[in-house]
């Protein structure tokens, strides 16, 4: 039978994880900080509360008979917005696909080419193919003020598909995604039935073998303003009922490709590179025929003291450097979010527009934009410098595209928008990113030239403020 859930008031519908009912408050959702952000986000839950007791363990439910909650919902892309999008050139497969659930299997309506809103409907109406459009935070401003604003404060890539749904129909078979998501009802209702997972917290998405869905741990009905939350490998499967004329929801997903094995993968180049050169151990070669022995386990002992040097390096508090994860999350973040009438920005890539005058070692400046920017030490690429210098990189996302977020054409990285500067000027840049006025002149670094060259360096880029200029 579905899991019993907690009581809170009034007598809960069994078959609802941990079901939430808030006051009403306005405005719905404070962008002041993205703490603020993910708190309103997900409130009466407090944030302590949800990451101790529902992240990446178990579903929860919110519902919200709140009319300001429910009427921002309702401009999270309807089904209107389509019709809007589709106007601005969309193509099927990067833009949007059709999908429908037959038989417990996901068959794709064969579409390509440019997309029309007229042929989607057709096929929407006729076919009662479900509708999933990626990335409309592209096109949704409220939408890519809420992404930006998570992306900053889970430090990590956050992802977005609107699915609208025909009466009495379902598009996709039960499943289990890779990503922690949250469901956001938009339009209509949605019926929801969520299994225990077979592979928790999974790696990767999956369709649930028959014979494993069964009876839902969980299931309920999710109307307008309603939020949902799960973990990662939970299956789940979702209809629109035939008293509903349609469902649209917005999925935000995160931390895909976000473990402590993506992390430790990403840093053991760099920390091996790093140990070689102090241990001549990892410099000895291996037994000969190492490669071809399928049973190694006579040099288990031995790559087990090696691990075991390395481990004791990083609790020794040596440099851990995050050599593509981080410029991932920075080459494909989502720029602050702005207005079109903005003084602050200009152009569609959101670049910070700079103070009048460039700073000199009179001025008072001060770190803006922090939370889209991130300091990282790291080798001078091979072809730039043969020596293997460390030197510091300061990345950012300010010129980067809201247009292409998270949808690529091709599958090359973009570059990551930053400078490089030697380690000397370390402290300088933690003092920076204290994110109070500074005195150019007060930097810590031994010249005036490379204090002033740092200044209009970081201005340049739109990462700092000139506040003040003494005469």
């Amino acid at each position: 039978m579905p899991r019993r859930a907690r009581q809170v008031e009034a007598e809960d519908d069994a078959s609802i994880p941990s079901k939430i009912q808030p006051p009403p408050t306005k405005p719905p959702l404070d962008f002041s900080t993205p703490q603020s952000l993910f708190e309103t986000f997900i409130a009466p839950v407090t944030r302590d509360e949800f990451f101790n007791t529902y992240w990446e363990k178990k579903p929860l439910l919110i519902q919200r008979n709140n009319p300001d909650m429910q009427s921002y919902y309702q401009s999270l892309f309807p089904m209107q917005d389509l019709k809007h999008a589709s106007g601005q050139g969309i193509y099927y497969g990067r833009d949007v696909n059709l999908c429908k659930c037959k038989d417990g299997k996901k068959v794709l309506i064969p579409r390509r080419g440019k997309a029309s809103y007229t042929e989607i409907m057709k096929d929407f109406r006729n076919a009662k193919a479900t509708i999933q459009f990626h990335q409309p935070q592209r096109y949704n401003d409220k939408l890519w003020q809420i992404m930006e604003k998570l992306e900053c404060f889970f430090g990590t890539l956050v992802g977005c598909n609107v699915y609208i749904t025909p009466s009495d129909s379902q598009g996709l078979p039960p499943h289990h995604d890779d990503v922690e998501v949250f469901i956001l009802q938009v339009e209509g209702e949605k019926h929801w039935r969520l299994y225990e997972p077979l592979v928790p917290l999974a790696r990767q998405y999956d369709v649930a073998p028959e014979d494993k869905v069964t009876t839902p741990s969980h299931e309920f009905l999710l109307k307008e303003g309603d939020l949902l939350y799960f973990p990662r490998g939970v299956i789940h499967q979702a209809d629109t009922p035939a008293s509903s004329s349609h469902s649209t929801h917005v999925t935000i997903s995160c931390y895909q490709n976000t473990s402590w094995a993506d992390y430790i993968q990403d840093l053991m180049p760099a920390l091996l590179h790093d140990a070689a050169n102090e241990n001549v151990n990892l410099r000895k070669g291996i037994p000969l025929q190492q490669l071809l022995h399928l049973d190694s386990t006579s040099s288990g002992s031995t790559l087990a003291g090696l691990l075991k040097d390395l481990a004791d390096r990083i609790e020794g508090g040596c440099q851990l450097r995050s050599c593509e994860m981080l410029r991932d999350f920075m080459g494909h973040r989502l720029p602050p979010f702005m207005k079109d009438s903005s003084p602050l920005y200009q152009g569609k890539k959101g670049t910070a527009k700079k103070s009048v005058h460039p700073p000199n070692l009179n001025s008072t400046i001060k770190l803006q934009h922090q939370d889209y920017a991130a300091i990282t030490v790291d080798h001078v690429p091979k072809m730039l410098d043969p020596t293997e210098e460390l030197v510091i990189y300061v990345f950012h996302a300010l010129n980067n595209s809201r247009e292409s977020h998270m949808v690529s054409d091709t599958e090359e990285s973009p570059p990551v928008t930053g400078l490089r500067f030697p380690l000397s000027h370390m402290n300088a840049l933690k003092a920076i990113w204290e994110n109070k006025p500074l005195r150019v002149k007060d930097l810590p670094l031994e010249s005036d030239r490379d204090k002033e060259n740092l200044a209009i360096s970081l201005w340049t880029e739109g990462l700092i403020e000139n506040v003040h200029t003494e005469d």
